[in-house]
């Protein structure tokens, strides 16, 4: 889904791995021509893609993203990496636009991550695989069952640096965008984000 901030500013929520969202999102770059994307992923998350574009391999999963796949999987075809990710970088390979991922870099993150995240944590996080696996998330809609999800997974220390992600991710685009005002941008977040982002920068305007 995608939300119009202003006349060069526009907000795309995909589901984390849907296809169908994938090829939303092609259209609405194609359509929307922006001269910068930014993306909720890190900077070094971004070279990851791109260069997963051009040497693909095959990815090992979590335990926490196969259970996640296989419940996503009853409203659609999924892939990984994220079909958004991949629709973003391929529109910035075609048409040589930048893109900026406004999540912590890897150092940043192991500092929020050791500051936040305790032995406790860990052990609750381990310990939930199983009495995940056996809940029925029988959502009407993909979006209802991502915010069950994130309810159901963040939980203690996860929750609250997800939290400290999220503040830290809206600051880095808001910085971005007020540089650039003069251009059109497409912010293209998880929609695990999409809500709480879309709806700051429609209250704070650019």
């Amino acid at each position: 889904m995608i939300r119009k901030i202003s006349d060069e500013l526009f907000i795309y929520g995909g589901i984390k791995g849907l296809i169908r969202d994938g090829n939303e999102l092609e259209d609405s770059l194609n359509s929307m021509k922006p001269d910068i994307i930014l993306i909720t992923i890190s900077p070094e998350e971004v070279d990851g893609i791109k260069y997963f574009i051009e040497n693909p391999f095959e990815m090992s999963l979590s335990d926490y993203e196969i259970i996640y796949g296989v419940n996503l999987s009853k409203y659609g075809e999924v892939m990984t990496p994220s079909p958004i990710y991949i629709e973003t970088a391929k529109y910035s390979s075609r048409n040589n636009v930048d893109i900026i991922g406004v999540d912590m870099d890897e150092e940043e993150y192991q500092k929020a991550y050791s500051q936040n995240i305790k032995i406790f944590d860990l052990f609750r996080h381990s310990m939930r695989k199983k009495k995940i696996g056996r809940i029925k998330f029988n959502n009407e809609s993909p979006e209802d069952y991502v915010v069950k999800w994130n309810k159901t997974v963040d939980i203690g220390g996860f929750y609250k640096l997800n939290r400290i992600r999220l503040n830290y991710m809206i600051e880095k685009a808001y910085s971005i965008i007020e540089e650039n005002k003069n251009k059109k941008i497409m912010f293209v977040s998880d929609y695990d984000y999409y809500p709480e982002i879309s709806d700051y920068f429609d209250n704070n305007g650019r």
